[in-house]
């Protein structure tokens, strides 16, 4: 697995696992023989049946996991099973775009955890930074304690095995020195020592590492008291779009996601809360607000521009140097 798994982050390889166990133990129960042997009818026959049974998000799954097990086998001149030629059916219509909450329910969401308690202040700690810096659910749950020691950005690696820097506020910050001194105490009362895990967030259960259940168990219970049904990832979103909608140019909240094509970007924006008229009416050479906007966004952008190019063109070693931002990174910031 690890020779072929290269590069994918580990709940990507937790999935290409479950999906290539699910066609072994279809070929042993078919009595088709073992994967480097099959033919390529019997992996027309497979997805055919996961067609039939299961949603085309499934199917494209199964359908990646067989192409990259047999690009690999085929490298390797263990077997030599063509699975691009084995095409899907027609696309399944769209999904309509996920839900993204509202700043002020993100505020509320945020204000939910009792942060009297060690796990309260985690979840705190958690919501916050993920809010704040738009960061994947395996960033997140890989980073370690000495990558936040004070300084209001740090490196992280994210899909692909591509390092990226993130940036965040003094407000998360905050919640995050809180939950660090609590930490021991979460790590204590599932009977760990402090040393038992170099990562950031812990839990007080069974593994001393804060698990993706517990992380994904954790943001929907506190959406649902909202009366919304959010992931992990839907924190992601909401980063990307409340900044689209302060303004922030959708090249800058590519660079901050850590996105590679700006197309991917455009699908983490959602438009739910735009006022159409507003827009025009800022924006359009005849609307009414236009002229003073002109006057006043020239300097803004450039500035901007120059803020954002001096942090990516620093040195590695002067990256994470003390900044003076004292608000959660949000749209405001990148004005």
């Amino acid at each position: 697995m690890e020779a072929f798994g290269e590069g994918l982050a580990d709940t990507t390889l937790k999935t290409l696992q479950t999906h290539l166990s699910s066609f072994n133990a279809w070929l042993s129960n078919s009595a088709r023989g073992a994967w480097d042997r099959v033919r390529l009818d019997d992996v027309r026959a497979y997805l055919q049946e996961i067609s039939e049974s299961r949603s085309f998000a499934t199917l494209r799954l199964r359908h990646w996991a067989l192409r990259r097990l047999y690009r690999w086998a085929s490298e390797q001149d263990i077997a030599n099973v063509r699975i691009d030629a084995v095409l899907l059916p027609a696309r399944a219509p769209a999904r309509s775009p996920p839900r993204v909450p509202s700043v002020q329910q993100m505020e509320r969401i945020l204000a939910m955890p009792d942060t009297g308690t060690p796990a309260g202040l985690r979840d705190r700690a958690v919501l916050e930074l993920l809010y704040a810096t738009g960061l994947r659910a395996d960033e997140l749950l890989r980073l370690r304690i000495d990558q936040v020691a004070g300084a209001l950005c740090m490196r992280v690696m994210g899909k692909g095995a591509k390092e990226r820097l993130v940036v965040y506020g003094e407000h998360a910050a905050n919640w995050i020195a809180q939950y660090k001194s609590v930490r021991h105490a979460l790590l204590s009362a599932g009977g760990h020592c402090t040393t038992s895990t170099a990562r950031l967030f812990v839990s007080d259960g069974r593994y001393p590492d804060y698990r993706y259940s517990q992380l994904r168990r954790m943001v929907s219970r506190y959406a649902a008291a909202e009366g919304l049904q959010l992931t992990p990832h839907s924190l992601r979103h909401a980063f990307a779009t409340h900044l689209y909608q302060g303004r922030a140019p959708l090249t800058t909240i590519q660079m901050l996601l850590g996105h590679e094509h700006l197309e991917t970007t455009t699908r983490y924006v959602s438009r739910q809360f735009e006022d159409d008229h507003a827009l025009l009416e800022t924006h359009h050479p005849r609307g009414g607000q236009y002229r003073r906007l002109m006057r006043d966004a020239g300097a803004v952008q450039s500035n901007e521009r120059h803020r954002l190019w001096a942090v990516h063109t620093q040195p590695k070693s002067s990256l994470c140097e003390p900044s003076r931002a004292s608000r959660r990174v949000s749209a405001s910031d990148l004005r």
